[in-house]
């Protein structure tokens, strides 16, 4: 059996499943397969993230880093969102804790090219 995961336009991403004594699966297991493909992908999102060690972000801090990495001050950022500056800032710092870096550059640098493999979408 094959499950198709997301991928990129022009490429495949499966994931194959077989038994061992050659015989089909079932509707219940392929229904199965098919409520498990969101989660399968994320384990693999996951798996590439770590491998090119990428550090794991939440799609917030994401959010804030690709405005903060276009220029935008905490301020704008803060406006674009519809939060506060405060959170802007504490968003920054658990970006800047989790890359060990200390600049938005630095940040961006070490995160946004590696956006496919984090956040798809």
């Amino acid at each position: 059996m094959k499950a198709a995961l997301p991928a990129a336009p022009g490429c495949s991403r499966f994931v194959k499943l077989w038994r061992d004594d050659g015989s089909d699966f079932g509707e219940r297991e392929r229904l199965l397969v098919q409520l498990l493909r969101p989660h399968l992908y994320e384990v693999y999102l996951d798996t590439q993230r770590r491998r090119r060690n990428v550090p794991q972000l939440s799609r917030r801090e994401l959010d804030v880093l690709r405005l903060a990495a276009s220029g935008r001050s905490n301020a704008a950022i803060a406006q674009e969102l519809f939060v506060a500056v405060s959170t802007v800032r504490k968003h920054l710092e658990h970006i800047f804790d989790r890359t060990g870096v200390r600049t938005r550059a630095e940040a961006a640098a070490l995160v946004l090219p590696h956006l496919s493999v984090i956040d798809p979408h």
